[in-house]
């Protein structure tokens, strides 16, 4: 139906006011007459504003106005589920709080037409330690022992991660067994087609690995540096492509070299915004 585009995309989200903040838009353009008021009449709420602090992070959802949430938008079933569960996960205080709700989430997605059409390839990036295993698995240091294969990897992995890792990395086409090795079956993996709920668990590891390598190596093992500087717009995307440029160097053979003694790098490339939008005087900026 047409006032449901967003509900049908509730699977997509990993944050609950992000959904509420694109179905409150996408009602107010398909509605003349919805607005907060009419919208906290119809779920039960006594004060109009309550959806837009919620929205904006200024109130979080308790039980019982996560159940009015659901009256409101009309939430059914699975769909219900998964918004009460992404409430919990948002709002968890604990890691292992936010890891278990986080695999239940995905596991309400597997029935979902969202996870249904390459559930099989997305399991690639549910844990941080698959592409290094797909990078390590073809060459010959490890022997077949797949001790050694989890000691190869930093942090270290178990013996039965690093086996179940090649595994499955075989079974959904990834690499391609052969006599008495492993081969890629592809040269490079791309994300492009895949959602960005279904990546960012990854990509959030990988963050908190560069965080333990600042600590843990020495400065001539790793590079991590930044630059603080204010952007318009077109400036943003101007540097967004210089980042993808960087990337897709990266990835070709232009850095030339196939044979010899290397590691596998995980390389960050980051730009966000850390103000709201201001009215620029000047431009400055801080190299870190």
């Amino acid at each position: 139906m047409a006032d449901n585009l967003i509900i049908e995309k509730i699977f997509e989200y990993d944050n609950y006011r992000f959904f509420l903040k694109d179905y409150f838009a996408e009602q107010k353009r398909l509605k003349d007459s919805f607005s907060h008021r009419s919208f906290a009449q119809k779920a039960g709420f006594a004060s109009s504003s309550f959806f837009s602090h919620v929205i904006d992070g200024k109130r979080s959802l308790t039980e019982n106005s996560t159940d009015k949430m659901l009256k409101g938008v009309a939430l059914r079933g699975r769909r219900a589920t998964f918004f009460k569960t992404l409430v919990l996960y948002n709002q968890a205080e604990t890691v292992e709080e936010r890891e278990e709700l986080y695999r239940k989430l995905n596991r309400i997605r597997r029935g979902s037409e969202l996870f249904s059409v390459n559930e099989k390839q997305w399991s690639y990036y549910e844990e941080w330690y698959y592409p290094v295993i797909r990078e390590l698995a073809i060459l010959p240091d490890w022997e077949n022992d797949y001790k050694k294969l989890g000691e190869l990897v930093m942090p270290i992995i178990t013996p039965d991660k690093a086996r179940k890792a090649v595994e499955l990395l075989v079974d959904i086409g990834m690499l391609k067994k052969t006599d008495s090795a492993f081969a890629l079956a592809h040269n490079t993996v791309s994300a492009k087609d895949v959602p960005a709920v279904v990546t960012r668990k990854m990509r959030r590891e990988f963050i908190h690995l560069a965080e333990e390598a600042m600590e843990k190596l020495e400065i001539h093992e790793r590079h991590i540096s930044g630059v603080t500087v204010t952007l318009t717009e077109r400036q943003y995307h101007i540097v967004e492509n210089k980042l993808n440029e960087l990337r897709q160097f990266i990835l070709s053979d232009t850095l030339g070299e196939t044979q010899g003694e290397g590691k596998v790098f995980q390389i960050n490339l980051q730009a966000f915004p850390l103000t709201k939008s201001v009215t620029l005087r000047g431009m400055g900026g801080d190299d870190e």
